[in-house]
C-alpha cells in the first residue's frame, strides 16, 4: 500500500539495536565501573594482607602448621587460580577463533587486540615470576650459608667448653672433698668437724656452696650439714640440692644444671662418701658453683640461636615453598586480573564499532528508524549518539522528499485530469484546433481539425512544417512561421 502525506507526518519511534525485556536497562558487571573499582580494592586489599602474613608466619605461626596447613593451603589456591586463568584463556581464545571462522565483523582487529594485550600481560608477569622465584630462593639460601653455621657453630662450641669446664671444676671439687671427709665424722654425725672442713673450701672461694648428705639405712640421703658463700645471690637451693643428692645416691647422676628465678645459674656436682676399705656408701657430697647472670643468659642465648638455626635449616624448603608459592599466588592474581582486563578493553573497544558498523547496515538497507543504545557516557557513546542524530536527520530528510514526491504526484494527477478535460471539449467543439510545441512539433490536434487538413492522428508528434507544405494549406504553413519568428499579424485565420 503507497504512502499517504499523513502517515508522513506521524513520528516514527526509533527503533533500538537491543532492549531489555523488562524495560529497565540493567549495566552487567564488566559495564559497571564502579564494581570494577571496587574489584581492583580487593585485590590490592588481599595483595597487602598476603604480605603481610608472609611477613608474621615465619616468625609467629608453628613450624608444623606452617609446613602442613598453611602451604597446602596455598598451593592449593594457586592451583585453583591456575586453572581459572586456563579456562578464562581457553574460553577467549577459542570464541575468537570461531568468530573468526564465521567471518564475523571486526573478528580479526578484535583477535589482534586481544593477542597484543595478552603479550604485554603474560611475558612480563612471567618474567617478573622467574626473576622474583629465583631471588627468593637465593635471598632464603643465604639463611642458612657456611659463614653463619660456621659462626653459630663455634658459638655453641666456645658454650658448650665453658660449662664442661665448669662442670669438671665443680666435680673435682666434689671428689676431692668426698676423699678428704673423714668416715668415722659421717658415721657418728660430728656436723662440726665437717662444717669446719667444708667452710674452708667456701671461704677459699673454691665453691660457692657444699652439702653434705648421710644415707639412711634405706639409702636416702638426709642434709647434714651446708655452708654458703655470702656472695651466692639468695635463693632457696635446698630444693634443687635434695633432689640432686637423691639423684647421686642412685647413681642415675653426677653433674646437673639449675636455673635460678633472678638470672643465673648454677652447676651441681655430686660424689659419694664411701668406708674406707668396705667401700660401702656413708654419704654424699654435694658441690655448688654459681654462673652470673649475664653469662648463663648469653651462653643460653648462644644455644638458643644455634637451636633456631638449626631449626631453620630443616625448615628452610618449606618456607621456601611457602614464599614461593604466596609470590605465585600474587602474580596469578595479578595475571588474571590483567587479563580479564585486558579481555574487557578489547570488547569494549570493538562492541561499539561492530554495533555502529551494524547499525550502518541498517542505515543502508533503508532502515532509518534504526537507532543503536549507547552503553557508556566516553567518546564511543557520544560517537553513537552522532551515528542516532544522523540516523535521525536522514528519516527526516526522507520524509520531506516522500512529502514532496507526493505533492508533485497529487499536482501531475491534477495536471493531467485537466489535461483530458480540455481534450474532452476540444472533440466536441467544430472548430478545427492544433497546438504546436515550442520544438515545431504537433502536440495535440482534434478531430475537427483532422477532417480539415486531411491528415490522421499520427501527424502527432511530427513537424509542423511538414504537414503544412501541401499547397492548399501553405497559407497556413506563412502564418505558422510568421508566429515563430514573431511576425505574425495581430488577426487570426482559421
Amino acid at each position: 500500500m503507497p504512502s499517504t502525506l499523513s502517515d508522513l507526518e506521524r513520528p516514527h519511534a526509533p527503533a533500538t539495536a537491543a532492549r531489555n525485556p523488562g524495560g529497565v536497562d540493567r549495566r552487567p558487571f564488566r559495564d559497571n565501573p564502579r564494581l570494577i573499582l571496587l574489584g581492583i580494592c580487593i585485590l590490592l586489599a588481599a595483595l597487602v594482607a598476603m604480605v603481610t602474613l608472609a611477613d608474621r608466619w615465619s616468625a609467629e605461626v608453628n613450624p608444623s602448621f606452617l609446613t602442613e596447613v598453611v602451604l597446602y593451603a596455598v598451593s592449593a589456591a594457586d592451583l585453583t587460580m591456575l586453572l581459572a586463568l586456563g579456562f578464562v584463556l581457553a574460553r577467549n581464545i577459542i570464541k575468537l577463533a570461531v568468530e573468526r571462522r564465521r567471518g564475523l565483523p571486526f573478528s580479526r582487529f578484535r583477535a589482534k587486540l586481544v593477542g597484543a594485550l595478552l603479550g604485554l600481560t603474560i611475558i612480563p608477569a612471567l618474567l617478573v615470576l622467574l626473576v622474583g622465584g629465583e631471588l627468593i630462593r637465593s635471598s632464603t639460601q643465604k639463611w642458612v650459608s657456611q659463614p653463619v653455621d660456621a659462626v653459630l657453630g663455634s658459638a655453641k662450641q666456645i658454650a658448650g667448653e665453658y660449662y664442661r669446664e665448669r662442670e669438671e671444676i665443680v666435680a673435682s671439687q666434689a671428689a676431692g672433698l668426698a676423699r678428704a671427709l673423714p668416715a668415722g665424722a659421717l658415721r657418728n654425725g660430728d656436723a662440726g668437724g665437717i662444717r669446719r672442713i667444708i667452710e674452708t673450701e667456701v671461704t677459699q672461694g673454691r665453691m660457692r656452696r657444699i652439702d653434705v648428705y648421710v644415707l639412711t639405712e634405706g639409702g636416702g640421703p638426709v642434709s647434714l650439714v651446708a655452708a654458703q658463700s655470702p656472695t651466692l645471690p639468695r635463693h632457696d637451693l635446698r630444693v634443687f640440692t635434695d633432689r640432686f643428692a637423691a639423684r647421686v645416691a642412685a647413681g642415675t647422676a653426677s653433674v646437673a644444671h639449675e636455673t635460678l628465678d633472678g638470672g643465673g645459674g648454677i652447676v651441681q656436682a655430686g660424689s659419694v662418701v664411701a668406708e674406707p676399705g668396705t667401700g660401702q656408701p656413708l654419704g654424699v657430697v654435694i658441690a655448688t658453683d654459681h654462673l652470673t647472670g649475664e653469662l648463663a643468659r648469653e651462653a643460653r642465648r648462644i644455644v638458643a640461636a644455634y637451636e633456631d638455626y638449626t631449626r631453620l635449616r630443616v625448615l628452610l624448603p618449606p618456607l621456601q615453598g611457602m614464599y614461593l608459592s604466596l609470590f605465585l599466588m600474587m602474580t596469578l592474581m595479578i595475571l588474571v586480573s590483567a587479563t580479564w582486563m585486558g579481555l574487557y578493553l578489547a570488547k569494549r573497544i570493538t562492541r561499539p564499532v561492530h554495533m555502529l558498523a551494524e547499525g550502518a547496515r541498517e542505515i543502508g538497507a533503508g532502515h532509518l528508524d534504526h537507532r543503536i543504545e549507547p552503553e557508556t557516557r566516553d567518546e564511543f557513546g557520544s560517537l553513537i549518539e552522532a551515528f542516532n542524530s544522523m540516523a535521525a536527520e536522514l528519516a527526516t530528510g526522507q520524509r520531506k522528499l516522500e512529502r514532496s514526491r507526493l505533492d508533485l504526484e497529487r499536482k501531475n494527477l491534477q495536471l493531467e485530469d485537466r489535461r483530458r478535460y480540455i481534450e474532452t471539449v476540444l472533440e466536441r467543439i467544430a472548430t478545427g484546433v492544433v497546438s504546436i510545441g515550442a520544438d515545431g512539433r504537433v502536440e495535440t490536434i482534434n478531430g475537427s481539425a483532422l477532417r480539415l487538413l486531411g491528415v490522421d492522428r499520427g501527424v502527432v508528434g511530427t513537424e509542423a512544417a511538414e504537414i503544412f507544405e501541401r499547397e492548399d494549406l501553405k497559407p497556413l504553413g506563412g502564418l505558422l512561421r510568421q508566429a515563430r519568428t514573431g511576425s505574425a499579424p495581430a488577426a487570426g485565420h482559421e
